[in-house]
This record gives structure tokens, C-alpha cells and sequence, in this order.
């Protein structure tokens, strides 16, 4: 092989910015939900219910902003246009997946493809095949502490163990009344749990929001004049 080939593959990885963190960074919308405001490197993420894939997206979202590589393993109904509305910038992003009519060799299949793509990205996004034995994923388990990355498991799952779960707990789109308007926004209830979490923590944001990417719903002003303490009052 050429040596200035083996350079060029390898000037990207030795220069990747985000190599010597212990975090990757979030939209400041998640940073509650996380033990410690970010995505820990060798940890997995769990996102469950009716926006699991949207919620997977925006916890990666801001980390690829940032220069890290994203991995998109066996989640076929992932949409690219879903990823870059959401803020996923497409040139971090690449999607592999092994062979639906597979059966149960598609959890072997599952396991050396994630090896692989662990080997190159810090980011993974997946749905994890229910055939996947305890020793498949005890390897991939091992092989994401030993890269340092960060695995986002979209959708329920018992074959796999996550270090905390991205919970929706209630999910409405605004826009639309009486058969007529725009699905405009989606206002979402997340929670988390977990080992990584000792009290469930809970967040409302819009997911999308009107800009299509996530935000913060802020939170409303008290109503009413704000009241003055006794000792600030004139007297008489």
C-alpha cells in the first residue's frame, strides 16, 4: 500500500477534536435529563417511547455539531431528513445495516458490525436484534468502554443493558384544530431514569419545535404583582 494513502486515513483520526474528552456535549434542552449535563464517554443511552428515534437524534445531534462521527446501525426507518432538521449534520453521519431476513443470524451480523463501526466513530445510534445473546452484547459491551464511545439504543429492549433510559411520558402536537392548520410543534415530557440517575429527573421541551429543531419551552412568569417584603414596605 501506498504510505501517504496510510496518511491521509490517518491524519482524520489522529485529529479528531473530541478524542480527549470525557463528555460529549447535548442541546442545553437534554442537559437536565443527564447525571452529568452530557454524554459520557463508554456509556449507553436508552430512548424509549413514541419518540424514541426523534429523541435519539437530538441527544446526538450537538456532539456531531461539534466534529464527533455518527453511526446509524440497524434503525431502517431513521429518516436523513428527520436527522438534519433535527440538527444532524449529514456529512457526520453514516448509515449501515445488516440483513432483515437474516433471523437470528442477524444478531451475530449485529454484533461484528458494531464492533467494527466502533472502531471509527464515537457515536452509534442502534435497535438492538431481541436474539442478541448475553454474550454478544457482553462483547460489545466491552468493546464500547474499551473506544470510548457513546451508544444511543433506540426502543425497547431486554438483550440490552443501559447505564439510563430517555423516557417519553406524554407527547402532543400543536398546529392542527377542528380538521384544519400545520403540525407546527411537539410538545414532549421526557424523563430519566436509571443507575446513572438516582431520583427520575423530568423535562417539557418542544421536539421538534416550530424551528423544527428541539427547544426549551420556557418557563412562564408568575402572574400578578410580584410581592414586596414587609421590611422593604414604607411604613404608616
Amino acid at each position: 500500500m501506498d504510505p501517504s494513502a496510510v496518511a491521509v486515513v490517518a491524519t482524520p483520526l489522529s485529529a479528531a477534536p473530541l478524542v480527549a474528552d470525557r463528555t460529549l456535549p447535548v442541546h442545553d434542552a437534554l442537559t437536565p435529563l443527564l447525571p452529568d449535563g452530557a454524554l459520557v464517554r463508554g456509556r449507553s443511552v436508552a430512548c424509549t417511547g413514541v419518540t424514541a428515534t426523534s429523541l435519539a437524534l437530538a441527544l446526538t445531534a450537538t456532539a456531531a455539531q461539534s466534529g464527533a462521527w455518527l453511526a446509524v446501525v440497524d434503525v431502517g426507518w431513521l429518516g436523513v431528513e428527520a436527522a438534519a432538521e433535527l440538527g444532524v449534520p449529514l456529512e457526520r453521519l453514516v448509515r449501515v445495516d445488516t440483513d432483515p431476513a437474516a433471523g437470528r443470524r442477524r444478531a451475530g451480523a449485529w454484533a461484528e458490525l458494531m464492533a467494527a463501526v466502533l472502531d471509527g466513530f464515537e457515536l452509534v445510534v442502534t435497535s438492538v436484534p431481541a436474539a442478541a445473546g448475553p454474550a454478544l452484547v457482553r462483547r460489545v459491551h466491552q468493546r464500547v468502554q474499551a473506544r470510548g464511545a457513546v451508544v444511543v439504543v433506540v426502543g425497547e429492549t431486554a438483550a440490552w443493558s443501559s447505564d439510563m433510559t430517555l423516557r417519553t411520558l406524554a407527547a402532543t402536537w400543536e398546529g392542527v384544530a377542528d380538521g384544519y392548520g400545520y403540525l407546527r410543534a411537539r410538545r414532549v415530557v421526557l424523563e430519566s431514569s436509571g443507575r446513572r440517575v438516582p431520583r427520575p429527573r423530568r423535562a417539557e421541551l418542544w421536539l421538534p419545535g416550530p424551528s423544527a429543531a428541539v427547544e426549551i419551552i420556557p418557563v412562564p412568569a408568575p402572574a400578578g404583582p410580584v410581592p414586596v417584603p414587609s421590611v422593604l414596605r414604607p411604613a404608616g
